[in-house]
């Protein structure tokens, strides 16, 4: 009997409202199973009912922010990737964070374009061999 084959499961948050859906709309169109949030907080809560495969966040929320959100998530889904974007000039604090909580991602500056997040995706699904 062949193995059920999945969408890959992508969690986007993002307090800029616009961004967080438009993503998500992008990711569905192409073919992922996609969820936006628009605070760290409901970053974690979505998580627990969404199992995410991958977690785009932007690191400049209000209450918790991108890197607490993720290094939260990544305690209950230590295989899930982590893909951290901002509109802040140095990414270098949000890598020094997230290295200090044992997390290994990417950090990328806004605007960031949405076919490499695709091609990312795309790697992301072929590594966990999902459809």
């Amino acid at each position: 009997m062949a193995a059920t084959s999945r969408q890959l499961r992508v969690l986007v948050a993002d307090n800029e409202h616009a961004i967080a859906d438009s993503l998500t709309t992008i990711f569905r169109n192409h073919g992922f199973d996609a969820r936006s949030v628009y605070s760290g907080y409901s970053a974690i809560e979505t998580a627990v009912k969404f199992d995410p495969d991958v977690v785009i966040s932007d690191v400049t929320m209000p209450g918790v922010n991108g890197i607490d959100a993720v290094l939260s998530i990544s305690r209950q889904w230590p295989n899930s990737r982590f893909l951290l974007f901002t509109g802040n000039a140095d990414c270098q604090e949000s890598f020094e964070r997230a290295r200090a909580g044992g997390l290994r991602l990417a950090c990328l500056h806004k605007p960031v374009p949405p076919q490499l997040l695709i091609e990312y995706l795309r790697e992301c699904a072929n590594y966990l061999n999902l459809d």
